[in-house]
């Protein structure tokens, strides 16, 4: 029986990881189960820059693939285009960078002036969409009370 090798160990090996994503924090961008990523080792001497889609590997052993915010000789900022929370990530948990993906079987890379304008404009949109997500968060438990409250009147 042929052993399954870990992420690091095909990146280190060829260079390159091609995987289909899980989860939703980078949707709209990438969709659960549906699209594919193809992530390349950084090359010696190459570091991570601002808006590069990197893939590395939490303390707890998760790999996650997040956008880098904000960089630094040390460490990223990253955030997936979907949530909410800023993440610490040091250089040395980073295993590569998204390069190509594919979306619905549509390729696309990260050089065209598709993705450069979707990165723009989705970061742009980050405080309204924040704000929103706020409000939403704030109707949901305005609505859990009320229907709590109802609960209680109705008992009576």
């Amino acid at each position: 029986m042929e052993r399954k090798i870990s992420i690091e160990e095909q990146l280190g090996r060829d260079g390159y990881l091609v995987s289909t994503t899980v989860g939703y924090s980078m949707w709209p961008m990438l969709k659960n189960r549906r699209d594919r990523v193809i992530i390349r080792s950084y090359g010696e001497g190459e570091a991570p820059k601002q808006n590069d889609l990197i893939l590395y590997r939490r303390r707890d052993g998760k790999h996650v693939l997040h956008r880098a915010l904000w960089v630094d000789e040390s460490c990223c900022i990253t955030r997936g285009d979907n949530t909410y929370y800023l993440e610490e990530v040091k250089h040395k948990q980073i295993l590569g960078k998204v390069t190509e993906f594919y979306r619905k079987d549509r390729h696309h890379t990260v050089n065209s002036g598709f993705y450069k304008a979707y990165v723009w404009v989705w970061r742009i949109l980050f405080p309204l969409r924040a704000l929103l997500h706020g409000l939403k968060i704030g109707f949901h438990k305005l609505l859990s009370l009320a229907k709590r409250a109802a609960k209680k009147i109705l008992k009576k």
